[in-house]
């Protein structure tokens, strides 16, 4: 399974911090690194300051430099054309739509389309026959429910063998989630990574539901086992067997 570590905005802020989650990413079996490319404090309609998780470019690109120094892939989601361009500008070979963008900037999306990489889109299950973009090859669909966290009993995970769907973008409590997702099919998970889960913070939203690095390496663990198992339909049964190790 491809594990990709949302370190924004968990980071708090604070570079040295972002750069220690990269590496414990690295060293607990992430795939890859991401972050959230915000400017003006855009999210910020509800009153609650956030312009501490924005970045410029040379940071960034310092981050990417030492993702790519350690060896884990680095890439983000841009929020802004703007920022669009510096993940050009530093050859990402992954881009990402997050799935609250279908609706509040459609603009962008079709900008994000046109790149000639492998682009992550994030799409809520109930809103997935309504989204008006074309199957590619490189089109990576995840499922998303955009709560933070989300409870297990609203995560109804698909056969992703026979779905639109290639993967996960969880934000749920725990692990459980993405363990039966891979059990299913998936090839993705995206998860948010922090040092303390109970850190939850009502401007830094992915602590509760994220994952830490005891976790990673859990999930690393499992979820490659899984795989030598077989996570095809009429391989079910065998992993429900194995699992009841854990």
């Amino acid at each position: 399974m491809f594990i990709i570590s949302e370190i924004f905005p968990q980071h708090s802020g604070d570079l040295d911090m972002a750069k220690r989650m990269i590496f414990l990413s690295y060293i607990s079996g992430a795939s890859a690194v991401k972050f959230q490319l915000v400017e003006n404090n855009m999210f910020s309609k509800d009153g609650l300051d956030r312009s501490h998780n924005e970045i410029t470019f040379d940071q960034l690109k310092d981050l990417s430099n030492y993702s790519r120094k350690i060896g884990i892939e680095p890439f983000a989601t841009a929020f802004t054309k703007n920022t669009l361009e510096w993940c050009k500008e530093l050859d990402f070979n992954y881009f990402k739509i997050p799935a609250r963008m279908h609706k509040e900037d459609p603009a962008l999306i079709n900008e994000i389309l046109k790149v000639k990489k492998e682009i992550f889109i994030s799409v809520r299950p109930d809103e997935v026959n309504s989204i008006k973009i074309k199957m590619q090859k490189n089109y990576i669909f995840l499922m998303c429910i955009s709560n933070y966290p989300t409870l297990l009993s609203d995560v109804k995970i698909p056969d992703f063998n026979n779905s639109i769907f290639k993967g996960i973008s969880d934000h749920s409590l725990g692990i459980s989630a993405a363990l039966k997702a891979c059990a299913f099919g998936a090839e993705y998970l995206e998860k948010h990574f922090t040092f303390d889960k109970n850190l939850q913070k009502s401007n830094e939203k992915g602590h509760l539901g994220g994952m830490d690095a005891e976790d990673l390496k859990t999930l690393k663990k499992i979820t490659s086992e899984i795989e030598l198992i077989g996570n095809k339909p009429n391989k079910i049964k065998n992993w429900l067997n194995f699992l009841k190790k854990y």
